[in-house]
């Protein structure tokens, strides 16, 4: 997608929108150049994260206290 600096400012809800929620870089152009890029932040693969999630809790200790 690309947009000029005054649909950045008149419509950033319209512009960032692809970014978001379609996952598009977005170039921002002034006077006809190009000025800048928004992109999207990187999404880490569910199945990397579970297995960070479970290495991380595999160190922490487990202490169960005895009931009372």
């Amino acid at each position: 997608m690309k947009a000029t600096m005054t649909d950045l400012h008149r419509r950033t809800a319209k512009v960032m929108g692809p970014v978001i929620h379609g996952r598009k870089t977005v170039e921002i152009s002034e006077h006809g150049k190009v000025v800048a890029k928004i992109v999207p932040e990187k999404v880490c693969d569910p199945e990397k994260r579970y297995q960070a999630m479970r290495a991380f809790a595999a160190e922490i200790p487990i202490i169960i206290a005895p009931r009372k």
